[in-house]
């Protein structure tokens, strides 16, 4: 198992990463494909490798650092908040089940797909709560900031649909799998990759061979 001193100095290093992450985020060309983003990939491996909790703080930490110091807009503690479930949740699953790797990631992705990426996030982007003015960026809902146009445009007025959460949760249903489906399959060749490294690294427990059952008693002499 890895000490403490190199506990932290891993989690410094994941931070580091999620900074970089989420910097390389952009909007990508066509109003259905939505915003291209590896943070969903930090997520699962930060859960992964890190545990749940490790995970979970590394993946606040990481979202919060670029949006304090280079904010494009006021800050949502709540879109944090659901980086941090995303990770918490592909530790759960990876520590807690025996199940084959792609079906723990298949899991994590489900879950998280439907908890973080149409609950948590539509919820952070459209409510005012929870919402840190940074600059000269007042405290309204990055929904009022932001032209969304799939969820304003096409959503919203060419669907009828008058909700901003709904508005949300919907075009993030239509543009994120794909991107989503990128970062699943970029996690799982990379953590395949790392899983021996990791193992005898002390990042993951080895599983203890199971023991041979007993041989059957020999027939008793006569």
């Amino acid at each position: 198992m890895r000490s403490k001193t190199q506990r932290i100095a891993d989690m410094a290093i994941f931070i580091a990463l999620g900074v970089v992450l989420n910097l390389c985020s952009f909007q990508s060309a066509g109003t259905y494909l939505g915003r291209f983003s590896l943070v969903y990939l930090f997520c699962y491996l930060s859960g992964f490798i890190l545990g749940p909790w490790q995970g979970a703080a590394v993946a606040v930490i990481a979202d919060l650092i670029p949006g304090l110091l280079m904010p494009q807009g006021p800050y949502s503690v709540i879109i944090a908040l659901s980086n941090g479930l995303m990770a918490m949740i592909a530790g759960l699953y990876n520590r807690y089940t025996n199940w084959k790797i792609i079906f723990k990631l298949l899991a994590t992705i489900g879950t998280a797909f439907v908890v973080c990426t149409l609950g948590l996030t539509p919820l952070g982007e459209t409510t005012s709560i929870f919402i840190i003015p940074i600059g000269d960026y007042e405290a309204a809902s990055l929904y009022s900031l932001y032209p969304y146009t799939l969820a304003k445009v096409v959503i919203g007025e060419g669907w009828g649909v008058s909700s901003p959460f709904v508005q949300m949760m919907l075009s993030k249903a239509i543009s994120q799998p794909l991107w989503i489906a990128v970062n699943g399959v970029v996690t799982y060749a990379i953590y395949c990759r790392l899983l021996p490294v990791l193992e005898k690294s002390g990042y993951i427990r080895r599983k203890k061979p199971q023991k041979e059952s007993a041989p059957a008693a020999s027939v008793q002499a006569k």
